[in-house]
């Protein structure tokens, strides 16, 4: 296990590309790592996949009961669905919520595609982010929001070191803290950027992003706080 974060870390939606990229880097780090699906059967070919025993490819909520953080990495439109599902298991402990509520699939950052999008729609449901509805669903839990500027490609290829910054924000400084360390263990540096009311602008950078992907022919941009010590 890692010298640097020592708690297990459940990967919810762990079978797709942002998902898949965190366990690697996280196996990478020596931290130990649990791979949720909705089919679990999925979730043991994918962990052995990487390196690691089947046995820690499991359903999501198996994931989320056994780990003291739980990373949410989920298409928005699976995103309630799933969270009503674990919230029983999420009590106490540490959620990162990655979602960017986009409509429209090929402009998600995460998928590692920058294709033209058909529609280009981002969904601001009740005008707030996909964080915060977690909050709101997964009440009992300490919600930080975080990674949507990071490239799915860019952490799957372990070949290469790690760019760009973890911009994360939420209401709970110590989960933060927890979250900056889980950062730290793969190599990233965090950046804090205040409440999670800010993940409505974190979400959106991630359109941002796959446009300048797209623009300019790449797959792994992110973005680094330029000036910060």
């Amino acid at each position: 296990m890692s010298d640097g974060f020592a708690a297990r870390v459940a990967i919810i939606g762990g079978t797709g590309r942002l998902g898949l990229g965190l366990a690697r880097r996280l196996q990478a780090a020596a931290v130990e790592v649990v791979i949720g699906s909705r089919d679990p059967a999925r979730a043991e070919t994918v962990a052995q996949s990487i390196g690691l025993p089947a046995r820690v490819g499991q359903s999501n909520v198996e994931a989320a009961g056994s780990a003291e953080v739980i990373i949410v990495t989920v298409p928005y439109d699976a995103h309630a669905q799933i969270l009503s599902g674990i919230a029983d298991a999420t009590a106490g402990k540490v959620v990162v919520d990655t979602t960017v509520p986009f409509t429209d699939s090929a402009l998600r950052l995460h998928s590692g595609r920058p294709e033209r999008s058909r529609t280009g729609a981002a969904v601001r449901p009740e005008a707030d982010s996909a964080a915060e509805q977690a909050r709101r669903m997964l009440p009992g839990a300490r919600v930080v929001a975080g990674f949507h500027t990071v490239s799915a490609s860019m952490l799957a290829d372990l070949a290469k070191p790690p760019h760009g910054d973890v911009l994360l924000c939420g209401d709970d400084e110590d989960a933060k803290q927890v979250v900056a360390r889980l950062v730290g263990a793969i190599r990233m540096r965090s950046v804090d950027v205040g409440p999670l009311v800010q993940a409505r602008v974190l979400e959106q950078l991630a359109g941002l992003l796959s446009v300048v992907n797209r623009r300019y022919k790449k797959r792994d941009l992110g973005i680094q706080i330029a000036g910060l010590d």
